[in-house]
């Protein structure tokens, strides 16, 4: 924060008047570009606290917190939409994929090197979480993009795909199918 702080000493114009009676220059307006940043930054702060609230939620297998994200209209998957009720299903359905991806069970892809079975494997196997948050281009999230995180971890690959958000109502909602796409 102090680098932050020392940074904008820096950079602040200096505020100097040729008149003694004249009143201070005032600071131009930020850029368009600085705004965005900044808002993207801010963005990124609470997807990192949801991070926090998610990875305990995975832990802790608690499907009906993950569903609770997920909008009553389901969720985009390329050109198509899975219905909640389908998540829903999954969520709670030990032998499907989503359950095993996200909490373990017979449904997960099988573990490889450097990369656990399920997210809730990748939290028990990591001594360190980093939250990675990246905006993808979306032009129903305007220019500031859809924000999407993804869990890391050194020397371990994450399982499943990134959560991807819009906020609806002052709260934060997945997006983007939990389920790969492509």
């Amino acid at each position: 924060m102090l680098a932050a702080v020392l940074a904008l000493l820096l950079v602040a114009p200096a505020a100097t008047s040729e008149r003694a009676d004249a009143p201070p220059a005032r600071p131009a307006p930020p850029a368009p570009a600085d705004a965005l940043e900044r808002r993207r930054a801010a963005i990124a702060n609470e997807m990192v606290r949801l991070g926090a609230h998610l990875e305990k939620e995975i832990e802790a297998a608690d499907a009906a917190a993950i569903l609770a994200r997920v909008p009553a209209d389901g969720l985009s998957c390329g050109a198509r939409v899975v219905p909640r009720a389908r998540i829903a299903r999954d969520l709670r359905d030990s032998s499907s994929w989503l359950h095993g991806v996200l909490f373990g069970g017979p449904g997960a892809t099988a573990a490889a090197a450097g990369r656990p079975r399920s997210l809730r494997a990748f939290f028990a196997a990591a001594p360190e979480v980093a939250v990675l948050v990246a905006f993808r281009r979306d032009p129903r999230a305007g220019p500031v993009g859809r924000p999407c995180l993804e869990f890391r971890a050194r020397d371990l690959a994450t399982p499943g795909v990134p959560f991807c958000f819009e906020v609806r109502g002052g709260r934060w909602w997945l997006t983007e199918s939990l389920y790969p796409c492509d």
